[in-house]
Formats: structure tokens, C-alpha cells, sequence
């Protein structure tokens, strides 16, 4: 009889690393997996199931011959499938969750491009912006596509184990905007390759008459009442408030003007405007 017990608790040893393996278990390990390769996801799920299949089929009880002795591991087996089934569903509702934001974050990133890309113009401070976010959508292009990939992973990961039609729509979507996403930066590509010839010279005539914009409003807050001490001091100051906020806006539009000449030419104008900035500020 002794040797009957032991024989079937050496078969039944595998179950120690199972029960083992739960107890370690924590809520941080599954927060730590966030963002994680997928692998580490998929080869974690499988475990799990391959170990849900062994626990179900597994002998749970011993009649010792003679049926002197009755073991049973009823109340085991019932524990370690509740536990690992559990843990599972933990794990894909993770999985189900960082699909859904990641999918979510990549299109409304997407779709600002789009935005941009389909309403060009000829219009150059349009022109000014398309350059900008081309610039921004070519440098950031293989990592959008590494993105891409993770999220379509995720959702094969989710489809593999159960089926959720909101993600099936999301997955098509997101596959939707992407190749949009290809198409109209190539076509924005290739519209601003066609008005090279043309926007270059607007641009140098519009930086310039906003350099001309920007010494006029500094000489204007150099001179004049400004510089009398004996006009009332709130009324200067909610002048020069007013002369400031216009200031950087022009600022701001040469900024992104020189932004689209340096995107079609290559050239960087660097502009050091920061002291006369901090003179205008501090007057």
C-alpha cells in the first residue's frame, strides 16, 4: 500500500512546479509585461493553456488495493484549474486593454496626419504646415510601422484565444488608416516635389517681410512713449503686453515659414531673435 501511495505521488510531481509557479504570481508581474514582445505574451498564454489541459486530465484519486486507503486530489485539481483559468483571463484582458489604447493612440496620431495631408493647397502657410508634418511623419515612419506591427500582433494574440468583434473592427481599421496614411504622405511628397519652384521664392519674400514685421516692433517698443518715464506705467505695460503677444506670433510664423524653406532647400536660417526677445520682455 505504501508503495502504491508513493508511486502515484512521484506521477503527480509535475503539479508541485504548477502550484509553485501561482504562489510566485503577483498582480506586478502581469503590470510589468505592458509593452513587453509579444513572444513573452504568446509563450506565457500557451503555458498556461498546455498546463489547464494537463491539470483537467490528471488522475485525482488513488484506491490502494484491498480498498484499505482512498486518496483524492479532487479538491487540488479543482483549485489549480480555477487558478490557472483565472490568471489567463487576467492576462488577455491586459493584453485586450493595451490593444485597445495603443490602437486608439495610433489612429488619432494617424489622423492628424491625414488632416494635414489631405487639405493642402496652394495656399503657402498650408504648404508651410504640410512641409512640417511630412518632415515629422518621414522621420517617425518606421517607428509608426514598428507601432503598427505591435498593435496587429496584439490583436492576432487576442484572436487565437477568443473572439471579439470590436477588435476585429479595430484591427481593420487601423489597417485602414495606416495605408491611407502610406498613400497620402506620398501624394503630399510628390505635390510638394511639383511646387518646389514656385513656394521657395514666396517663402524667402514672406520671411523676409516678417524679419521687416519684427524689427519694426522692436524699434517701435525701443522708442517713442515707451522710453518716456513720465507716461503712466499701466497703461505702458498693457501696451507693451499687447506688442509682445504680436510680436510672437510673428515670431512664430517665421519660425514656421523657416521651417518649410529648410524642408525644401536644405538650408537651415538660423534666426538669433531670443535676445531681442528678452530686451522686449524685459522693457
Amino acid at each position: 500500500m505504501l508503495q502504491e501511495v508513493q508511486e502515484f505521488c512521484n506521477e503527480q510531481q509535475w503539479v508541485e512546479g504548477i502550484y509553485e509557479f501561482l504562489t510566485a504570481w503577483d498582480p506586478q508581474k502581469l503590470e510589468d509585461l505592458r509593452g513587453s514582445p509579444i513572444k513573452d505574451y504568446v509563450v506565457l498564454v500557451n503555458q498556461l493553456k498546455v498546463w489547464q489541459k494537463r491539470v483537467s486530465n490528471m488522475p485525482v484519486q488513488l484506491l490502494t488495493k484491498g480498498k484499505l486507503l482512498l486518496l483524492s486530489g479532487h479538491n487540488v485539481q479543482a483549485e489549480l484549474e480555477s487558478k490557472l483559468d483565472n490568471l489567463r483571463k487576467n492576462i488577455l484582458a491586459q493584453v485586450q486593454s493595451e490593444c485597445w489604447s495603443r490602437n486608439q493612440q495610433l489612429m488619432t496620431e494617424l489622423t492628424d496626419f491625414l488632416r494635414v495631408f489631405q487639405t493642402i493647397n496652394s495656399d503657402i502657410h498650408a504648404i508651410a504646415q504640410c512641409s512640417q508634418k511630412l518632415n515629422e511623419a518621414n522621420e517617425q515612419y518606421s517607428q509608426l510601422e514598428e507601432r503598427v506591427e505591435y498593435v496587429r500582433s496584439l490583436h492576432d494574440l487576442i484572436r487565437n484565444h477568443c473572439f471579439i468583434a470590436e477588435n476585429e473592427t479595430l484591427d481593420i481599421s487601423l489597417l485602414d488608416i495606416w495605408e491611407a496614411f502610406q498613400f497620402e504622405r506620398s501624394q503630399a511628397s510628390e505635390f510638394l516635389l511639383s511646387k518646389r519652384h514656385a513656394i521657395v521664392p514666396k517663402l524667402q519674400q514672406l520671411m523676409a517681410a516678417a524679419l521687416a514685421e519684427l524689427e519694426g516692433l522692436l524699434a517701435k517698443a525701443l522708442s517713442g512713449p515707451f522710453m518716456d518715464p513720465s507716461q503712466e506705467q499701466r497703461s505702458t505695460e498693457h501696451q507693451l503686453t499687447a506688442l509682445e503677444h504680436q510680436f510672437l506670433n510673428t515670431y512664430n510664423n517665421f519660425n514656421e515659414l523657416r521651417y518649410a524653406y529648410t524642408t525644401f532647400t536644405g538650408t537651415d536660417l538660423h534666426l538669433l531673435l531670443f535676445h531681442s526677445m528678452r530686451t522686449l520682455q524685459l522693457r
